[in-house]
């Protein structure tokens, strides 16, 4: 199965690669997809290829200083501004999945940096979502957040908003990766399958590092997606299902999704699930050798699929 490539543009008339995965029948229903930090659409093949199978179609972008998209390629970017922008080229990008799968729900899946992109999405748009999956997330006290970020402005000051510098790099992955010592790349925290890891770092669409005034964007919806005002205006009844890997040190282990989970029920959100895989670091998708990346693709169309049935 080959993906379908093809362009939309956002409200300034800016142009943005994407993919569509269609099964051959019409489909029941649409994932859109928005991707984690320095990586791309094109790296969701086998989530896509699994789902399609099961005749759900599925399809994303890359993000602003991702992928294809312009910028310093070794070091991933949305420029100044490029958080809220991104908040809007999601909103413009299911408006196209919308025409082009009219009455068919869609649901919108977020992983790692997509993750809190889509917490903030779901409460600024009133999308018609029949779900929300929110995968590789996490929430740190609000005091811890704050620190990183004022020390994260010293280096946007020092280096400038797209590049980054070897202080941010340690705080955005090398405190991740200490956990995992002795380390065989810089990029251990991300997934345990070593082959998988090694096409990551190879892929010459993934852009080695993220930028000062990236992470600073990062963590600062990190910080207001910790409080359960933002959720507040969200549908209460939306199905919302929460995935990590029990070893994932964005999630603190599992702790920070369940804090997560339980920001969103003290707000009000009456159906928000979470499910913890063993064994698995930050990248469920791509953990092939254990298993998860398969659990996590046949859960993940089971939940689609029950969720599209009670809309019925």
């Amino acid at each position: 199965m080959t993906a379908e490539p093809f362009s939309f543009s956002d409200t300034t008339a800016r142009t943005f690669h994407a993919l569509l995965w269609t099964p051959s029948e019409p489909p029941s229903a649409v994932l859109q997809i928005t991707h984690g930090m320095t990586e791309h659409i094109g790296r969701y093949h086998a989530l896509a290829e699994a789902l399609v199978s099961r005749g759900i179609a599925v399809a994303g972008f890359d993000l602003r200083g991702h992928g294809s998209c312009e910028g310093n390629p070794s070091c991933a970017s949305f420029g100044q501004g490029g958080w809220d922008a991104s908040l809007n080229d999601m909103h413009c990008f299911s408006a196209v999945l919308d025409e082009r799968f009219p009455g068919v729900p869609r649901f919108l899946l977020g992983f790692s940096l997509g993750s809190f992109l889509v917490r903030e999405y779901l409460n600024r748009y009133e999308d018609a979502l029949a779900g929300a999956v929110i995968a590789g997330t996490g929430h740190q006290p609000g005091w811890v957040l704050a620190i990183m970020a004022a020390i994260v402005k010293t280096q946007v000051n020092k280096a400038g908003f797209d590049n980054t510098t070897p202080l941010v790099e340690n705080l955005s992955f090398g405190t991740y990766n200490k956990k995992f010592q002795p380390n065989r790349t810089p990029s251990d925290w991300l997934c345990s399958d070593n082959g998988q890891l090694d096409a990551y770092r190879a892929d010459p669409l993934c852009r080695p590092a993220i930028s000062s005034g990236l992470f600073l964007e990062l963590l600062q919806s990190m910080a207001r997606t910790g409080k359960p005002e933002i959720y507040a205006h969200v549908n209460r009844n939306l199905p919302v299902l929460l995935l990590s890997g029990e070893d994932d040190p964005v999630g603190d282990g599992g702790k920070g999704v369940r804090r997560a989970e339980n920001a969103m029920r003290k707000a009000g959100m009456e159906n928000v699930t979470a499910t913890l895989f063993p064994g698995a670091r930050h990248d469920i998708f791509h953990e092939e050798t254990n298993g998860t990346a398969e659990n996590v693709r046949t859960l993940l169309g089971d939940w689609i699929l029950a969720e599209t049935a009670k809309r019925k």
